[in-house]
């Protein structure tokens, strides 16, 4: 599970950056005010996968971050259907882990 947890936190990562590029670069002003979409929901997704997955020590904490993650990123990414599901995915996954699970990755 760490595996996809680092693959879709990483993915959000990734393409939250490239949009924002693509973003900073247009004339349009409208452009210009998406950007705080795009970095937050995509970034800030991704950094709390990340971070819910691998750096949270209580079980509580990492389920909150790793959900708040999924949400935000799929949110900007639902036109994919490949990423929101995998999100799912992972969400689902983190639920159904024990305390025991979660002790035993930190």
């Amino acid at each position: 599970m760490n595996r996809l947890a680092a693959f879709v936190g990483g993915l959000f990562i990734v393409l939250g950056i490239i949009e924002v590029a693509v973003r900073a670069l247009s004339d349009d002003p409208l452009d210009r005010v998406a950007v705080a979409f795009w970095f937050l929901s995509l970034c800030g997704g991704g950094a709390m996968i990340l971070i819910g997955r691998f750096a949270a020590r209580t079980g509580w904490a990492s389920k909150g971050l790793v959900a708040v993650g999924c949400l935000g990123g799929s949110i900007a990414t639902a036109w994919t259907l490949l990423l929101p599901i995998l999100s799912v995915a992972l969400l689902a996954l983190t639920m159904l882990e024990t305390p025991d699970e979660v002790a035993l990755q930190g």
